[in-house]
C-alpha cells in the first residue's frame, strides 16, 4: 500500500495503483481472489460446439454457434424436479451461507438434485465460457458482474427479460438489477451487492447532529477537528459526490460528459476545501484512515461493509452508519456492484426453467437473510428484514445507488479519474480546467 501525500505524487501510476488496491479490498471482503477480466475471445472457428470439450478448452474460448434457447415464463403448474448443475466460487463464510441455502432448497424442492462445483474465482469466467461453448458447463453459475460484458460477447449467458415479470423484479434493489444488465438486457438475478456509505463514531458526534448535506459536513469539520472525516481518495470511494452536485460521467454512447455542467468542478472544489481542514483527511492511505478513525481522531469515515468487523471491534456500540451527505443537486449516489446468478443459454428449456427456480430461491428474502447473518453480505432482495443496524444502513444507502458502469470505456476512466482527484487536491489547477481536460483525455483514449 502506498502512503505518499497528494502534493508530492500526482502521477497517473499512483491512481492506477490505488485502483488495484481497491479491487483487492473488495475481493478480500468477498473471501475471494482479485477478479481478472475474461481474456479477449478469438474469432469463431469452424469446429462444432459439440466436439470434444477438452480439445476446446486447450485452444481457448470460441464464439458460440447455437442460438440461445427460448424459455417460456415458468408457471406454478410445472414441477421443480430433476437434476441441475451449479458452479460457484464462494469460500469461507460465503460458502457456509450457500450450504445453508442449499439445505433450504432441498426442503423446498425435495425432488430436485443440485450438483455443485467450486471453481476458483479467477478461473470461473473463462472455465465457464469454454465449457458452455463446448456444449457443456453448468445450468447455473454464480459470478460477479465484473465479467458480464465479456460473457455476453461470448454468448454464454441467457437474457432473462422474457422470463421474469415486473412484479418479480420489484423485489430487488433497482441498482442491483442494473448492474446485471448489458445494453439494456437483463442477464442475471442478483444475490448480494457492495457499496459505500458513511460510518460515524457516536462518542464524537450525536446522531441528531449527523450532517445531511456536504455543506453541513464541512461546517462541522471546520468547527471541530474531531468531527472531521476520512475519505479514501479513489474514484470508487468518491463517485457518490459527482451526481450529488449534478455531474454525470457517461452518456448512453459511453462518452464522458463530466464537463457538460459545472457540477463536477463544484464537487471537486468542495473536496479540495475539505482537504485543507484540520482533522479531515482525503488520502490514498487506506490503512491510515482506518487506524485514525478507530482511534477516534475524526468522527466520520466513508467505507463499505467489508470493514464492519474491524471497526466494530475497535468502537463497539459507538459505531453507527448513516447515508452519505446530499449535495446541492440531490442525494449522494455511490456506485454499486453485485454478484448474480446467470443461466446457460445452451441447455434445454426445461433445464433453464429449473435454473431460474433455483436462482429465484437463492435470491429470495429467506436466502438474503442467511447471507446477511452468516456472511455479513448485503442482500439484493429489498424485502429482507435485517437486525444489524449497520447492514440496515447500507441497505438504506442502496435506495440512491447507481450501478457501477461496467462498460469498456470505464477502463480509461479509472486511471484518468484518479488523476483528476490528485490534480485538484494538489491545489495548483482550476477544477473546471482539470475536469475538461480529463473528459477530453478519456474520450480520446476511448476513440470517442
Amino acid at each position: 500500500m502506498f502512503t505518499s501525500s497528494y502534493h508530492l505524487h500526482v502521477l497517473r501510476l499512483s491512481s492506477l495503483l490505488t485502483l488495484l488496491l481497491l479491487v483487492t479490498i473488495l475481493a478480500t471482503a468477498c473471501n475471494e481472489p482479485t477478479p481478472t477480466p475474461l481474456p479477449p475471445l478469438p474469432a469463431a472457428t469452424t469446429q462444432p460446439a459439440a466436439e470434444n470439450a477438452a480439445e476446446t478448452a486447450s485452444v481457448g474460448v470460441v464464439q458460440a454457434t447455437n442460438a440461445p434457447t427460448v424459455v417460456p415464463t415458468p408457471t406454478t403448474a410445472q414441477p421443480v424436479e430433476g437434476r441441475l448443475v451449479f458452479w460457484h466460487s464462494w469460500v469461507g463464510a460465503d460458502a457456509d451461507a450457500l450450504a445453508t441455502m442449499l439445505v433450504a432448497l432441498k426442503e423446498r424442492y425435495p425432488n430436485l438434485q443440485v450438483d455443485t462445483l467450486f471453481v476458483a474465482n479467477n478461473d470461473l469466467p473463462q472455465s465457464y465460457a469454454e465449457a458452455v461453448q463446448a456444449g457443456g458447463g453448468p445450468d447455473l453459475v454464480l459470478a460477479s458482474n465484473w465479467w458480464l460484458g465479456e460473457m455476453v460477447a461470448a454468448e454464454v449467458v441467457q437474457p432473462l427479460d422474457a422470463m421474469l415479470s415486473p412484479e418479480t423484479l420489484a423485489a430487488y434493489w433497482p441498482a442491483t438489477l442494473d448492474s446485471l444488465r448489458w445494453q439494456g438486457q437483463l442477464y442475471g438475478l442478483p444475490t448480494n451487492f457492495e457499496l459505500i456509505s458513511l460510518f460515524y463514531n457516536r462518542a464524537l458526534i450525536d446522531p441528531s447532529q449527523v450532517p445531511a448535506t456536504t455543506e453541513e459536513l464541512l461546517a462541522l469539520a471546520r468547527a471541530n477537528p474531531q468531527q472531521g472525516i476520512g475519505l479514501y481518495a479513489t474514484l470508487y470511494h468518491l463517485s457518490w459526490g459527482f451526481p450529488a452536485y449534478g455531474a454525470q460521467w457517461f452518456d448512453e454512447a459511453g462518452r464522458v460528459i463530466l464537463d457538460s455542467s459545472d457540477g463536477a468542478a463544484a464537487f471537486l472544489t468542495w473536496l479540495a476545501t475539505l482537504y485543507q481542514v484540520d482533522g479531515s483527511f482525503v488520502d490514498d492511505d487506506y490503512a491510515m484512515l482506518l487506524d485514525r478513525f478507530k482511534k477516534g481522531e475524526f468522527a466520520f469515515l466513508v467505507d463499505g461493509p467489508w470493514s464492519i468487523d474491524d471497526l466494530r471491534s475497535a468502537l463497539g456500540d459507538n459505531l453507527a452508519l448513516t447515508r452519505l451527505p446530499a449535495g446541492p443537486a440531490g442525494p449522494a449516489q455511490p456506485w454499486l456492484s453485485a454478484d448474480g446468478l446467470l443461466i446457460n443459454p445452451r441447455v434445454t428449456a426445461d433445464q433453464q426453467r429449473l435454473a431460474l427456480a433455483v436462482a429465484q430461491h437463492f435470491t429470495s428474502a429467506g436466502s438474503g437473510l442467511v447471507l446477511a447473518e452468516r456472511a455479513q453480505r448485503l442482500p439484493a432482495n429489498r424485502t429482507v428484514q435485517l437486525q444489524d443496524p449497520l447492514l440496515q444502513g447500507f441497505l438504506a444507502q442502496a435506495e440512491s445507488a447507481q450501478a457501477l458502469p461496467m462498460i469498456p470505456e470505464m477502463e480509461e476512466a479509472w486511471g484518468y479519474g484518479g488523476d483528476l482527484l490528485l490534480r485538484v487536491l494538489a491545489g495548483a489547477e482550476d477544477p473546471t480546467k482539470v475536469v475538461k481536460e480529463t473528459a477530453t483525455l478519456i474520450n480520446e483514449a476511448n476513440g470517442k
